[in-house]
């Protein structure tokens, strides 16, 4: 069984540890959102976090599942298929970086064409 090896174990164990920690800092921003406090960094924050770490966690378990979990019917295929998107709905993960690096007092520098 897959699941009695011990890299598959260390990796499943990190993986639920930063989905632990992704959900609460949502939770914290449901509630800021809640009591009107949410500012839109954290908010940048909460999307672009949330949405990497779903990838990430959909592209591991696909390759746990080797071939199989990269078919495009398999539930594993279709969880990997659908995670990619959220990248980009409501926001590309850019431009939630650019947001949070206004928190950090940086103007993003757009590239100029010279032709």
């Amino acid at each position: 069984v897959v699941g009695s090896l011990q890299s598959v174990q260390m990796r499943l164990a990190q993986l639920r540890t930063d989905v632990q920690v992704c959900t609460t800092f949502v939770d914290r921003c449901i509630a800021d959102v809640s009591r009107g406090e949410l500012s839109a960094e954290s908010a940048s924050m909460a999307k672009y976090h949330a949405t990497e770490l779903a990838w990430r966690v959909a592209d591991s378990c696909a390759q746990l599942f080797g071939g199989y979990g990269y078919l495009k019917n398999s539930p594993i295929g279709k969880l990997l298929v659908d995670q990619r998107v959220t990248r980009v709905y409501g926001g590309a993960n850019e431009v939630q970086l650019e947001i949070i690096a206004k928190g950090l007092g940086f103007a993003p520098q757009r590239a100029t064409s010279r032709l």
